[in-house]
């Protein structure tokens, strides 16, 4: 890799800020879940706990994508967050379709998707908030 380049890997990445916010989801939801496993696994978790350590790290992992999309963004943090917390509700669904059947096209499920967007939106709100100058 020439000099010029270095430092400059994920400029593709960072140009798109939903895209870039639903990784950083996806990676805080993976370290979130691999602490739970752990913690399940060496400790005493019954299913409801786990179920319930699911449901946050979700929430959190759409929290911190939104507030760096956000930040990315440069403007419109809200609109930023809340697209973040759809695609990560969207690729969610969509693992649970293909794995494990287990997503109902229902009033609760669609409320989990809405939830996960205003969930989006308030961390945008946050992270534009927070926008280096």
């Amino acid at each position: 890799m020439s000099r010029w380049n270095e430092g400059h890997r994920f400029d593709v990445l960072r140009a798109i800020p939903v895209v870039y916010g639903t990784v950083w989801s996806l990676c805080v939801a993976l370290c979130g879940t691999l602490v739970v496993f752990l913690m399940a696994h060496y400790g005493e978790w019954g299913p409801e706990r786990i179920t319930t350590a699911a449901y946050v790290i979700h929430c959190l992992a759409v929290l911190f994508g939104a507030i760096a999309a956000a930040r990315q963004g440069q403007g419109r943090g809200w609109f930023h967050g809340g697209a973040t917390g759809l695609l990560y509700a969207v690729i969610m669904v969509a693992i649970g379709l293909f794995v494990d059947n287990t997503f109902t096209f229902d009033a609760s499920g669609l409320f989990r998707i809405l939830l996960m967007s205003v969930i989006g939106a308030f961390g945008g709100v946050m992270g534009s908030a927070w926008v280096r100058s």
